[in-house]
């Protein structure tokens, strides 16, 4: 009978079917037996070339015989090769690609397509698995953001907050004034773009031009002289230097120069207080200005204007007679008088002793006591306060005690108080004795 070949057959396809490539032993054997010359079948087993009939295996059965020589009962090992299937796997049992997910699988798209959430190896898609799927920009395998491939698969761009290639920095925000701009250039002062702490930024290294190379507004006094608006600028807000709001300092600027200057009240008038020449007025510059009348006379603060000078006011002219703008000699009213040689001996006696006794005693400073002490005291003397003498010789015009006696006095620059005689007047002879006295030399 030949039940033995039976077993050898059912491991032979077990063994295809497994195609581990491992080497099965019968149940209860412990390997396989070599008697003789050997040979290797199909499956890795080794089976004895000829049989002896007085050797049995654990397995054979002891009352049964195999003869080599029977081709009838006789199995050739070398017949029975493993039957072989080519699968694709990536698992145990698994098949990447059959739309099932299997052991060993992440997922199971049933495609080839790699580029899309399951890859040809069925593993998941991620970001930076060096694959670009449908749903990603790039994928350089990497998680460095700052190549050309950043974040999230995402093409590098200016503004995505990464710095990449080629760029200085990258704030992500397309605001253009702030340190990174929408260039992602590191912002700097002349780059055009004001940004925050910058006046100005007019993209050029200039410093005359109304934006300094350090971005601030060019102003007067910042040391820099702006082409076309300064002339000048010493760095200071000083006005009484030679360099005075960033112009020349110059007379008529209305800044007065300290130590060149006497005065600028930033005009062009030369007759005020201020000359031309920026030199303060005075009575003796030469010229008609201030409050003068005419050249260093007149008004308050100069002396009077001599006879012909330009006058306002009486006050400004030294005659006391301004006469149509001109200063004009003081004149006195006087009567008609028949002209006659008269002498202070006649006039004391005459006019002074009867009827200006007052002076006999000094009244008023002027003491008259003889003919004598009367020429001595008025004849080219000058008149207390008045601008003028007592007494001038030939010149009626010009003798306060005339003035004084027909009440004419105070025409008189300087003269004031009462008429002469007090209390009373002078006949009219007497007033022509003492007239004729001064027509005659005061003698």
């Amino acid at each position: 009978m030949h039940r033995p070949l039976l077993r050898p057959l059912a491991l032979a396809l077990l063994l295809s079917a497994c195609n581990d490539g491992s080497t099965l032993t019968e149940p209860g054997t412990s390997g396989s037996e070599t008697t003789g010359g050997d040979e290797t079948n199909g499956v890795g087993t080794t089976t004895s070339a000829s049989t002896d009939p007085t050797t049995t295996g654990p397995n054979t059965d002891p009352t049964t015989t195999t003869d080599a020589t029977d081709a009838t009962t006789t199995t050739d090992a070398t017949t029975l090769a493993p039957t072989t299937t080519s699968i694709s796997s990536t698992g145990p049992g698994g098949v990447c690609g059959d739309g099932a997910i299997e052991p060993g699988e992440e997922c199971d798209d049933g495609n080839q397509v790699d580029d899309d959430a399951c890859s040809n190896a069925c593993v998941t898609s991620f970001c930076g698995d060096g694959i670009v799927n449908n749903l990603e920009e790039c994928d350089d395998g990497n998680d460095d953001v700052n190549d050309s491939c950043v974040e999230g698969c995402k093409t590098a761009f200016c503004g995505d907050g990464f710095v990449g290639p080629g760029e200085a920095c990258d704030d992500g925000n397309q605001v253009d004034s702030d340190d990174c701009s929408n260039t992602c250039a590191a912002a700097t002062c002349g780059d055009g773009v004001v940004q925050d702490g910058e006046e100005c930024d007019d993209a050029n290294g200039d410093d005359d031009d109304s934006c300094l190379k350090t971005c601030k507004v060019a102003i007067c006094g910042d040391s820099i002289i702006q082409e076309g608006v300064d002339e000048c600028d010493d760095g200071n807000i000083v006005d009484t230097d030679a360099c005075a709001g960033c112009k020349n300092a110059e007379c008529g600027d209305g800044f007065v120069q300290a130590g060149v200057e006497e005065c600028d009240d930033n005009n062009a008038v030369d007759a005020d207080t201020c000359s031309n020449t920026c030199k303060t007025a005075t009575c003796s510059d030469t010229k008609k200005n201030a409050a003068e009348t005419d050249v260093d006379c007149g008004g308050p603060t100069c002396m009077d204007c001599a006879d012909g000078k330009v006058c306002k006011a009486a006050s400004d002219c030294a005659s006391g007679t301004c006469s149509n703008g001109k200063c004009a000699p003081l004149t006195l009213t006087i009567p008609n008088c028949m002209a006659a040689n008269v002498t202070a001996a006649t006039v004391f006696p005459m006019v002074m002793q009867p009827s200006c006794n007052c002076h006999l005693g000094g009244a008023g400073g002027l003491t008259m006591s003889s003919a004598a002490n009367m020429k001595t005291n008025t004849v080219n003397v000058e008149a207390g306060n008045a601008q003028m003498k007592y007494i001038t010789p030939n010149n009626v015009d010009q003798s306060y005690l005339l003035y004084k006696v027909f009440d004419q006095h105070l025409k008189v620059p300087g003269g004031g108080g009462s008429k002469m005689p007090l209390g009373g007047n002078l006949t009219a002879a007497q007033q022509c004795l003492l007239v004729n006295w001064v027509k005659s030399g005061a003698l």
